[in-house]
């Protein structure tokens, strides 16, 4: 049966707008929540109603009362909640990101629980509630009956999203989301980001996904709630997005213009030591796939699209590449002997010593 109304949280980011796009194009009603800045307001006016209605309604997700009388209001057939406080960013105020990622997600649950017939409840979760995955020790593919276990405080906040979801009483699907790769992400790159990037090991494996996929991903699901109900769905691209670290840092500044730093910008994860990883691990997406039909890209699609953002600076980039990547590789070995890290990433260790052991799991 066809959904009528959508409600969708965070709809004016990197996977929301395009999904609200999506459902728009299919004429379906699109309740668009996110908070109001001029990012978000600038995204709302790119968005084209098309054969659909566009309600956009700028929230917060804290505000009980707000987020009661919106839903009751326009009483949704589905919820896709994709609003959070991310990692990196969470790890500088985790208090508020566990007031935005869990207590807001149960504020929504709440109100969704009031009205006569319950909604579909979707939840974009993260490859994060795996925590640190040696690949030598697990070098089997995540499935959806991998048990959890998050290392940092994104992680475990997204495991209790997860468990308030599952306890709401509403129909539900858990979307399990790998990295999510778009020309959004390359233009918010911050420092924290790039720390991040820096403490991953090379060799640590990550399934990433096109942010158009995920959109659609989330789009199917509304109209396929009998097959999908009370799942965990996997998503990540086909197998051309299954690489590691180094080869997506390297594949993501060549089509930045840059050029590939190869191995020698990255510390290599310890084989004995399972804390000494970093998320995400390789994806099985077989059941996720054949439910939710969503995969339409391959990875050279994918850098071709950022590549295609980057405009003049590219080719600025691509010209000072050979005098660049050197000076680069030189200044991080350099600040990777500032920080006083020995042979292998560990990755968790320099996230705790930038942020304090709050940005991990179990803190709070």
């Amino acid at each position: 049966m066809s959904v009528g109304t959508i409600l969708i949280t965070g709809a004016f980011g990197q996977v929301g707008r395009r999904c609200a796009q999506i459902l728009l194009d299919r004429g379906r009603t699109v309740v668009a929540t996110d908070l109001r800045t001029d990012k978000t307001v600038a995204a709302e006016a790119e968005l084209s109603p098309g054969a659909g209605t566009l309600i956009p309604a700028y929230i917060d997700l804290l505000d009980a009362d707000a987020v009661g009388d919106l839903i009751a209001t326009h009483r949704p057939d589905a919820i896709i909640h994709l609003a959070a406080v991310i990692s990196p960013p969470s790890y500088r105020n985790p208090a508020l990101a566990r007031r935005v990622n869990v207590g807001g997600t149960e504020t929504l649950l709440a109100a969704a629980a009031q009205l006569p017939d319950p909604p579909l409840f979707l939840l974009a979760s993260s490859a994060a509630v795996y925590g640190s995955r040696n690949p030598y020790r697990y070098p089997e593919r995540i499935t959806p009956d991998t048990a959890v276990q998050p290392i940092d405080q994104y992680g475990e906040d997204k495991v209790l999203a997860e468990a308030a979801t599952r306890a709401s009483g509403l129909p539900y699907a858990l979307f399990r989301l790998g990295g999510v790769v778009s020309p959004d992400t390359q233009a918010s790159i911050s420092g924290d980001h790039l720390l991040l990037m820096r403490s991953m090991p090379g060799d640590n494996r990550i399934h990433m996904v096109d942010a158009r996929d995920v959109a659609l991903a989330f789009a199917n699901a509304v109209d396929r709630g009998a097959s999908i109900a009370g799942k965990v769905l996997l998503i990540g691209g086909n197998e051309s997005y299954v690489m590691l670290q180094r080869d997506l840092e390297d594949d993501l500044m060549t089509a930045a213009g840059l050029g590939r730093l190869g191995p020698s910008a990255s510390l290599p994860g310890d084989p004995g030591d399972d804390r000494g990883w970093s998320f995400t691990g390789w994806f099985d997406t077989t059941e996720a796939q054949a439910l939710l039909d969503f995969q339409e890209h391959d990875w050279h699609e994918s850098t071709a699209w950022v590549a295609e953002s980057q405009g003049r600076i590219r080719i600025v980039l691509w010209a000072l590449g050979p005098i660049l990547r050197p000076v680069l590789r030189i200044l991080l070995k350099l600040q990777r002997r500032a920080e006083g890290r020995g042979p292998y990433a560990d990755p968790w260790a320099l996230i705790e010593k930038k942020y304090g052991p709050e940005a991990l799991a179990g803190a709070q």
